[in-house]
């Protein structure tokens, strides 16, 4: 399978939607069951998926693109093929939890009910994302320290009913055991009778889908700052065995520096050799797969490679309006490449989307040092920009710790439905049922 440079390749803009009609692109879980016919289904396929929808988000605020600008080291080798769940290694650096930074008194747990709802930042097919904050009268609220957050909620007879319950329970896994500075923050968890609550971060400057959308496209610059950004996350990662299967600018977020945030862990796992799950956002699957191949790191360097192609020409190499037409382009690998499009940008994309793994960078021996190490990022200087003293080329328009100018207005939950949060719309413990609270026992 090789890659077709010819320009007979049809080019996906022309029937790729409009930046101002498209909204996020789902992500799907083939453990979930659709009304799909058999004959849509590729041939590689022996199940059938279905669609998971991540939040919606848009953006308002502008900034002016600039620039400026080595070193890691990984090993990523195929060895045994096995598809267990493995637990975190205990050596991995835990982030303080939210206890010994914002709780006041230790001898009062921190509860759902120390926060108030502010806002819906974003829905998805079984829960929301809202804004949240402690209340004045809470005795862990202190002024001198962040007091909003978002708040992640999923439903659990949702969960259960999509066959969610494992990713759910590796995301708040993986989560609490990494911290990053672009990686969102897992701070709490909580649950009650009909839902999983995760204490995030909360990331003001929206989407980086968002503010792709507004500006069309990124300069090679503009893209090397934020694609610098989720090397070094993945490296990150990647170092313990954690693989992020959904890398896509909707879940790219900017704060208010204009650095980027990884969040949406619904689909990272601890694989120590491959994994066969059928999971992604169809424009970024990489076609091991699509194949069915089994599959590990190296499917998050074909994403960097679709995701730098789409920040530099405006849209995905990998397009068809029904998902499948997707993956049939992927397995035959055929790209467009945009005359405007320059040949080092090219060649570093060509360099990610290798469909010979063993020759894919990022996984070849080095690991992402191949990738911090290439022509591409020449001068970036990588302690600097992890350590937030590079200047972002998009500073978004925040002027508070709960300003939600960058999220698209949205309706308020019902209290009926959130009942930690609202004790008083709760129904009385009598008639609380809670059949699938076992399943989420670590909440």
């Amino acid at each position: 399978m090789a890659y077709n440079d010819k320009a007979d390749v049809v080019d996906p803009s022309s029937f790729y939607p409009s930046p101002h009609t498209e909204g996020p692109r789902l992500s799907f879980d083939g453990s979930q069951i659709s009304s799909l016919a058999p004959d849509e289904m590729p041939a590689a396929f022996d199940g059938e998926l279905d669609a998971t929808g991540p939040s919606t988000a848009t953006n308002e605020s502008e900034g002016d693109p600039i620039f400026i600008g080595s070193i890691g080291t990984e090993e990523n080798e195929d060895v045994e093929l096995t598809d267990e769940e493995e637990e975190i290694p205990p050596h991995v650096a835990l982030p303080l939890p939210l206890e010994h930074i914002y709780v006041k008194d230790p001898r009062q747990p921190l509860l759902l009910s120390d926060f108030h709802v502010i806002k819906t930042l974003g829905t998805g097919t079984f829960g929301r994302v809202l804004l949240v904050c402690l209340h004045a009268d809470s005795p862990h609220h202190r002024p001198d320290t962040v007091q909003h957050f978002a708040m992640k909620i999923l439903r659990k007879t949702e969960v259960v009913k999509l066959k969610q319950v494992k990713h759910v329970n590796a995301e708040r896994n993986i989560l609490a055991r990494i911290q990053h500075p672009f990686i969102v923050d897992l701070y709490a968890t909580f649950q009650d009778h009909l839902n999983v609550y995760m204490l995030l971060s909360y990331v003001p400057g929206g989407e980086l889908f968002s503010h792709l959308r507004r500006a069309g496209r990124f300069t090679p610059d503009v893209t090397r700052f934020y694609l610098g950004g989720i090397v070094l996350a993945l490296r990150y990662l990647h170092s313990y065995n954690i693989i992020y299967r959904d890398l896509k600018p909707e879940n790219l977020l900017l704060d208010h520096r204009g650095y980027l945030r990884i969040t949406d862990f619904g689909f990272a796992k601890v694989v120590d050799d491959r994994t066969w799950t059928l999971c992604g956002t169809p424009e970024y699957l990489a076609p091991e797969i699509i194949e069915q191949k089994g599959h590990s790191k190296a499917v998050d360097w074909w994403a960097c490679g679709i995701l730098t192609y789409e920040m530099l020409v405006g849209y995905p190499p990998f397009f068809d309006e029904n998902p499948f037409g997707i993956y049939q382009k992927i397995v035959k690998g055929k790209v467009y490449w945009p005359q405007e499009l320059d040949i080092a940008s090219k060649e570093f994309i060509q360099a990610f989307l290798n469909p010979d793994r063993s020759k894919r960078l990022g996984n070849l021996a080095r690991g992402a040092d191949d990738v911090l190490r290439h022509t591409w990022f020449e001068g970036v200087d990588w302690v600097a920009l992890e350590n937030g003293k590079i200047p972002a080329p998009l500073i978004p328009q925040v002027t508070s710790g709960s300003d939600t100018r960058n999220f698209t207005s949205l309706p308020f939950p019902n209290p009926a439905d959130l009942p930690g949060l609202f004790p008083s719309a709760s129904l009385p413990p009598e008639l609380q049922t809670d059949p699938d609270g076992w399943q989420f026992l670590d909440f």
